[in-house]
């Protein structure tokens, strides 16, 4: 490739940076052109290094979502994406909506991890797929307290979701399905849609949209 993607990469931890940039540099694609280990060191690579690509790793001191935040709102034109070693969904969202444009868990191999950063060069943001429907599910609850739906209706709308039939639901949740169908009106009218197909669609359309550029999630 004559013009490589740039990236640029902060980890904490010296033996494992030098395994990441070996990886990354393994593609012809990919070229690291700044490392760091600090705080400080994110914000002076994301302010003084042309960059297309900043892989940072959230448990650098420092760091956090907050500096996520700055650095995805500064005028550092890199695409911000994040490595880690937590799996937890709230993180996953947080992170996305601080404007990270892809999560990626440690264990990454060296073939995804270039994969990865691939995609969101091409505009595309990405998820470790094993957190993507987890992550999307957390963002269908999050909508869902948005419109004002109770905590049943919620567990409803999730098991609905899922394909589940009325009377499936009202085994899962221990009612039955006349009390299930009453949910179903009431989620329906919050959500303004006519049915439970419209009801995922628009579930599913909604989460997205909460994070900017509307996050499409891998399958």
């Amino acid at each position: 490739m004559r013009n490589p993607i740039r990236v640029g990469l902060v980890v904490n931890h010296p033996i494992f940076r030098v395994g990441l940039a070996k990886a990354i540099g393994a593609s012809e694609n990919l070229s690291v052109v700044a490392q760091g280990q600090t705080a400080a060191d994110a914000f002076r690579i994301a302010d003084n290094t042309r960059l297309d690509i900043l892989l940072l790793e959230i448990e650098v001191p420092g760091i956090g979502v907050g500096a996520v935040r700055s650095i995805a709102q500064a005028k550092c034109k890199a695409r911000v994406m994040v490595l880690t070693a937590s799996d937890d969904d709230a993180l996953v969202i947080d992170a996305l909506q601080a404007g990270a444009r892809g999560y990626l868990l440690k264990d990454v191999t060296g073939t995804d991890l270039i994969r990865a950063i691939e995609c969101v060069h091409r505009g595309e943001p990405h998820i470790t797929p094993s957190l993507a429907a987890r992550a999307l599910a957390r963002l269908a609850i999050r909508r869902a307290e948005l419109v004002g739906l109770t905590a049943r209706e919620q567990q409803v709308l999730a098991y609905l979701s899922q394909g589940l039939t009325n009377r499936e639901i009202g085994l899962k949740l221990g009612i039955n399905t006349k009390t299930v169908k009453h949910h179903n009106v009431l989620l329906f009218a919050k959500l303004g849609v006519r049915n439970r197909v419209e009801a995922a669609a628009m579930l599913g359309k909604g989460s997205s949209s909460m994070v900017s550029d509307e996050i499409r999630l891998p399958h």
